[in-house]
């Protein structure tokens, strides 16, 4: 019984959220409407473009620069690491809990920190 309550609870969460989106979704089509029939909004768009390709125009030329594309390739090598040793140590964080039940640790500096848990539901 305790199981079929925390569903419908579940469920229920969810169609609330659902409803919310929708929504909010509603409202950022009409205030997106509103807004682009505004002549000076539709004059800040145009230079805000002009500017964006000038941008995209001397990335590129700067792009060319033999020690800044190199930067550029150590920067995204550097994310990606960050990215997976973030995945590794959520799951050593679930591990260690896992192993003793603790929900704190102290780092190297004597800090204590606490393990924090977030979930989500996607599709599957």
């Amino acid at each position: 019984m305790l199981f079929v309550m925390s569903t419908e609870r579940i469920q229920n969460r969810i169609k609330i959220l659902e409803d919310i989106k929708k929504e909010a979704k509603k409202l950022k089509a009409v205030y997106k409407e509103t807004l682009e029939e505004k002549p000076s909004y539709q004059e800040i768009q145009e230079e805000k473009k002009k500017m964006r390709e000038q941008q995209q125009d001397l990335k590129l030329k700067v792009m060319k620069d033999p020690q800044l594309s190199d930067y550029d390739l150590q920067l995204k090598e550097l994310a990606q690491d960050l990215k997976e040793n973030q995945e590794i140590l959520s799951q050593e964080l679930v591990d260690y809990y896992k192993d003793t039940g603790s929900l704190e640790l102290t780092d190297e500096e004597g800090n204590r920190k606490k393990i924090v848990f977030s979930a989500k539901l996607i599709k599957g």
